[in-house]
């Protein structure tokens, strides 16, 4: 397996999490196309049958609603990323942007069920941004209680 250093790892994160927000920012202009081009799909499963100018709209809706949450992801973990960089982890504003991404993901879970009306593979998707929300709450309460425990050191000292 390929091994990186510590900086080097990080600098790469910080370029692929500025690669997503330039693709989601695309994303934003070819959402319509991209919208149309998902429901004109041929569908075997008969769930996407004659969908209404509502059904049109709610899934233009959501997915402009699921690209500002992924874009708001993307600027928490670039905020998070030079926090890491200058040695600033466990601290509680970090674990605070640890929380605001697991919120995001559980918020593309919800919006990830509303579409799943009109696509089955949706559901699966919701079932990964929950899972994904919940990894992060985890990871979350992992950074609190290091950082619980690294202010007590640093006042024994």
């Amino acid at each position: 397996m390929l091994k990186i250093s510590r900086k080097l790892s990080v600098w790469l994160s910080i370029v692929l999490a500025v690669l997503f927000m330039i693709a989601l920012i695309i994303g934003a202009f070819i959402m319509p196309w991209l919208v149309n081009t998902l429901i004109e799909l041929p569908d075997y499963s008969g769930i996407r049958q004659n969908i209404t100018v509502f059904g049109r709209i709610l899934v233009m809706v959501v997915s402009y609603g699921l690209l500002s949450v992924c874009g708001l992801a993307d600027g928490l973990l670039f905020a998070l990323l030079l926090r890491v960089r200058k040695g600033m982890v466990f601290t509680a504003k970090s674990a605070s942007l640890i929380r605001s991404v697991s919120w995001c993901g559980i918020a593309l879970g919800l919006l990830f069920g509303v579409l799943g009306i009109y696509f089955e593979l949706s559901l699966a998707m919701a079932f990964v941004g929950f899972f994904l929300g919940l990894c992060l709450r985890v990871v979350k309460n992992v950074i609190e209680e290091a950082t619980a425990i690294k202010e007590e050191n640093d006042l024994t000292v």
